[in-house]
């Protein structure tokens, strides 16, 4: 506001005058506010305002599950806390700087309003006085005009028709006028805070109102209430600050940009200094004690609070429960909903992970490939008999440097993936799951010449598909084979024989049945060379179609959370694995007799884990350009990888899947040492 002319200044000041007239009746006259009596007076009323408070935007975390914070998000950094879990230090320190006759008054503190009536009308510094009532309705109000805004250029971004453009354009424009008005140094707007004032006055408890005022309050640097005030500059819980803390934040109210103690040291000491005369003055602490702290340096120990996976640890797995979070019904009902919920909504998410294991995972994954390689190894790690993620682990960091990416190269795309990789023949398990499901027995035996090209395929429609030439990477050594051996070889002619007896369409509904999909979730096409692989998946949902296996035939989906809580301790629903039985006990067990053979005897022969139940299958794309190896034991499943995500036909590296097994072995073995 400009400075006024004499005229100007003098009709503000009997506004002014007028106003604390009002607020003189509104106080001292018997029933006003109470009974709804309303004073009325040049057009304006001071009668109770009911003040609609939605929820604080309140900080979200991700744990795993021994409570590890993987990562947080936020529009505002702000944690709720009670005020008993506030120290009594911090709430003299804001009492006695802010509003020193805050227990004494009622709503309106009448001295300090008159005081920055005048004093604002006046063309000076705009001043406060407002009592922290008044203050906790102005922060209210600014908070609500400012997420409409944010909503209503969120709506016009939206728009897809001339129509709600404009709909969506007056709305922004209203929503601005709404922000203006929050914020607007009138005399009309103090009133508007001095009648919400009064209702929050007769509905709350002064230390429901100081609870209120503490966890809304701004404190610079993006971070909101005391609780993530006292984290963000101190390290500490709003309940342990000292008394030197609690004046530095207590006095960073009144304008966090001028008093930030990370750039403004000496303005910030001398603001927190005047906080702590002010609580000697009130008797609040000794004289002496309040010299002896001012006679201190400010002592920061930051804790920055980043708003996204990025930095975190884990960051490929905390991508993956962000993008579930975000990307499904079960969190809300839209895109937007769902954004809300996880920046806004104070949630606690616990996941699966088990930092161990996936330490142990990484180590064995960095081994096998330097993260400053164009190639990639990755491997996905579930859990048999519940689908939860035990770890995510690339080769490659995360991040937007050189020799780093934010492709979750082992997810879906839903998840923050790529659109897959191919699967080589380690897609043969669902040929043999499908082969016995359907009657074949294991002596069922084909010729297996090194090639030779056959037709009779049909897709799910029942319309023929073209013929296929196939051939054997290696010679198969045998006339014909059954189908332990043709599996333990890993032998393409037996398969291709094999699929099309048993029905490409049979093959396709038994790995659809163990959750295999496009990585874009679409169906997997219909191709003679399925059974080896040909279509692109991700290996987290493979892992899991493998460990169906370890669990006697039941598939669970890939789960990543366990659990999900608001901002006030309510249990959210959570997705879930939708254990179920994909193929038979018996079905399951015969195939895990084969595959256990696969490396015992087969083409990962020495990678048997010692001691217990271990299976797995080798695979290899057409030109070795890259390679898997699946496999389990009773308690893990896990799928590795190796090639170049970027390229992933066409960079001869000659990458066989049986090369990975140590890695797979060894992988198994450490995380399940770590389980105990």
């Amino acid at each position: 506001m400009g400075t006024l002319g004499k005229s100007g200044r003098f009709v503000g000041l009997l506004v002014a005058a007028v106003v604390t007239g009002l607020i003189v009746a509104a106080v001292l006259l018997p029933g006003i506010g109470g009974v709804g009596l309303a004073l009325k007076t040049a057009g304006s009323t001071l009668s109770p305002l009911a003040l609609t408070e939605p929820p604080l935007a309140q900080r979200s975390r991700i744990l795993a599950a021994d409570g590890t914070v993987l990562a947080n998000f936020y529009q505002e950094n702000r944690t709720d806390v009670p005020i008993g879990k506030v120290a009594p230090v911090m709430q003299q320190a804001i009492v006695a700087i802010e509003d020193s006759r805050y227990y004494k008054h009622g709503a309106i503190d009448i001295k300090g309003t008159l005081r920055a009536l005048v004093n604002n009308q006046d063309g000076g510094t705009v001043q406060g006085g407002s009592s922290i009532t008044q203050q906790y309705v102005k922060n209210v109000l600014v908070e609500t005009a400012a997420r409409r805004l944010v909503a209503a250029e969120e709506a016009y971004s939206a728009a897809t028709t001339k129509a709600a453009k404009q709909r969506a354009k007056a709305e922004v424009e209203a929503a601005t006028t709404a922000r203006e008005e929050a914020t607007a140094v009138t005399v009309s707007r103090k009133i508007t805070e001095l009648r919400y004032a009064l209702w929050v006055e007769q509905h709350y408890s002064k230390a429901e109102i100081l609870d209120k005022y503490l966890n809304i309050a701004y404190f610079g640097h993006q971070t909101y209430g005391i609780e993530a005030a006292a984290e963000r500059y101190f390290g500490v819980h709003a309940s342990q600050v000292t008394l030197a803390q609690a004046a530095t934040l207590a006095g960073m109210v009144n304008n966090a940009n001028k008093y930030d103690p990370i750039a403004h040291q000496a303005a910030t000491k001398e603001r927190r200094d005047t906080v702590l005369n002010r609580m000697a003055q009130l008797g609040y602490i000794p004289r002496a004690q309040a010299a002896q702290t001012a006679a201190t340096k400010i002592k920061l120990h930051q804790r920055t609070v980043r708003g996204s996976c990025d930095g975190s640890k884990y960051a490929y797995f905390c991508t993956y429960v962000q993008n579930e979070i975000l990307t499904n019904p079960v969190f809300g009902s839209t895109s937007q909903a769902r954004q809300d919920l996880l920046k806004a909504g104070g949630l606690t998410i616990r996941t699966t992970l088990n930092p161990k294991v996936q330490d142990a995972v990484q180590r064995q994954v960095d081994a096998h490939t330097s993260p400053s390689s164009r190639r990639v190894t990755m491997e996905a790690m579930v859990q048999p008999g519940t689908g939860q993620i035990q770890a995510i682990a690339l080769s490659r960091k995360y991040g937007t440097g050189r020799h780093e990416t934010t492709i979750d190269y082992a997810a879906d795309i839903a998840h923050g993936g790529s659109y897959g990789v191919q699967a080589g023949s380690t897609f043969k398990l669902f040929t043999l799951a499908a082969a016995l499901e359907t009657g074949y027995s294991t002596d069922t035996t084909y010729p297996t010449p090194a090639g030779m090209t056959l037709s009779g395929f049909r897709d799910c429609s029942g319309d023929r598909l073209g013929t296929w030439t196939v051939h054997n990477s290696e010679k198969s050594g045998a006339a014909g084979q059954d189908m332990v051996h043709a599996t333990w070889g890993s032998v393409n002619t037996y398969f291709a024989q094999l699929e099309r007896e048993v029905g490409l369409c049979n093959v396709m509904k038994t790995a659809a049945d163990l959750g295999m999909t496009a990585p874009d979730g679409s169906a997997l096409k219909a191709v003679p060379s399925f059974t080896l692989g040909a279509d692109e998946i991700d290996i987290i949902h493979e892992a899991a179609a493998y460990a169906a296996f370890a669990a006697d035939g039941t598939y669970c989906k890939p789960v990543a959370v366990t659990s999900v809580s608001d901002g006030t301790g309510k249990s959210l629903a959570v997705p879930s694995a939708g254990c179920r039985q994909a193929v038979s006990s018996d079905t399951a067990q015969t195939v895990t007799s084969i595959l256990s053979g696969v490396i015992t005897k087969g083409t990962a022969k020495g990678n048997a884990i010692p001691g217990e139940m271990s299976a797995g299958k080798t695979g290899t794309n057409e030109n070795t350009e890259t390679a898997l190896f699946a496999g389990y034991t009773r308690r893990l499943a896990a799928v590795v990888w190796y090639g170049d995500p970027s390229a992933p036909v066409g960079d001869p590296v000659y990458a066989l899947g049986a090369s990975l097994a140590p890695t797979w072995r060894r992988s198994i073995e450490a995380a399940e040492a770590e389980l105990g």
